[in-house]
């Protein structure tokens, strides 16, 4: 395991020089405080132990949420690397920040009231923050990587004293870094980023990067529509990042302009309930009515459920790329579940349909 190797490696490896009280547990978040609202907040800093603590903390629990919030300046490498194996073997998620008292709120799962309040996950932190099977952060959490030191060179920078066998384990741990990262689904170019900051430095990473990167995943984002060749034309399609849902829209001789919305969590039952859901006899669809005559729902071809909505011959509107969502709908059908993306949307749908309209 990586992990193994790096305490050979790594041991002697530290990532923060900012002193802190040890990374402490605690049940959080409050009920109304949705989504995600329960957590497990870790705050301090990282050590050899802090693994098995986190270990200790959740025997101690009957019910423990999925979600860590980790705040903390960094730590032990070493123990940051094993924290986030743990929780991509327990199956966490994690987010960046610190909570709060919340006495307007009640607890949930037996923990304390709290409502999310900004906060930061550096440098060691940061690597244990990649292990979350989800991994989110907010605009205004700071998320720092840098480069990793022994902590007698920071003090003595310009004294010769590297060997050899020292150079050899300082680029094997890089290895094994980056190798960590792939092995968490992230782009390898995490590490180059991190090299861009000395030990005494930060690199914080903005939104749009960690996303660029992958540092940040949310299975159930939309990723950005695209062209591809179907038949003799083209459709535009665009799926959740885990490809559990997929939207796509299309023309064709027989159907005429179409979207189809394909969920393989689903099965017909759920679509066919969807179908009779219509506001005042019509369906929203990229911001366009369309009669539920007009609605099909069918088996998935690789399993789940499908529905397709034939668009009407005037051209569509595609204000939205949200299917099955509106505020009139009866809570049982509307769901937040098929929002869609909006990066390369009307674009990418326009092309799709150009030869219907």
């Amino acid at each position: 395991m990586i992990v193994r190797l790096c305490l050979v490696l790594a041991a002697v490896l530290a990532g923060s020089t900012v002193e802190a009280e040890p990374m402490r547990f605690e049940l959080g978040g409050a009920d109304g405080r949705l989504p995600r609202s329960a957590f497990i907040q870790a705050s301090g800093e990282i050590t050899l132990e802090t693994p098995k603590e986190f270990e200790r903390f959740l025997a101690s629990l009957s019910t423990a949420p999925n979600l860590v919030r980790l705040h903390s300046p960094g730590g032990n490498l070493t123990g940051g690397i094993a924290l986030g194996e743990l929780f991509r073997a327990r199956g966490f998620s994690t987010e960046v920040g610190s909570d709060r008292f919340a006495p307007d709120y009640r607890g949930i799962l037996g923990g304390r009231a709290s409502e999310r309040v900004p906060g930061m996950c550096a440098s060691a932190c940061a690597y244990a923050f990649l292990g979350g099977t989800e991994r989110f952060l907010d605009p205004d959490a700071r998320l720092g990587f840098h480069r990793f030191y022994q902590e007698n060179a920071l003090a003595n920078p310009t004294t010769k004293m590297f060997t050899g066998e020292d150079i050899d384990k300082a680029q094997t741990t890089t290895a094994y870094l980056v190798l960590y990262a792939v092995k968490m689904g992230v782009d390898a170019r995490v590490a180059v980023t991190a090299s861009q900051a000395g030990p005494n430095e930060m690199r914080w990473i903005s939104v749009d990067e960690a996303g660029s990167l992958r540092i940040t995943y949310d299975p159930t984002a939309w990723k950005p529509w695209r062209i591809e060749t179907y038949s003799r034309g083209v459709v535009a399609v665009s799926e959740t990042e885990d490809q559990s849902k997929r939207m796509v829209a299309a023309c064709s001789k027989r159907l005429g302009p179409h979207v189809i919305l394909t969920d393989k969590g689903q099965d017909e039952t759920w679509f066919k309930q969807n179908r009779t859901c219509a506001t005042e006899g019509r369906h929203p669809v990229f911001g366009t009515d369309v009669d539920p005559n007009q609605v099909q729902v069918m088996r998935g071809r690789d399993g789940g459920a499908s529905i397709m909505f034939r668009l009407p011959t005037n051209t569509p509107s595609l204000t939205t790329p949200a299917l099955l969502q509106s505020s009139d709908y009866p809570m049982a059908c509307s769901t937040h579940a098929y929002g869609g993306s909006r990066e390369n949307f009307e674009a990418s749908v326009r092309v799709a349909l150009r030869n219907c309209y």
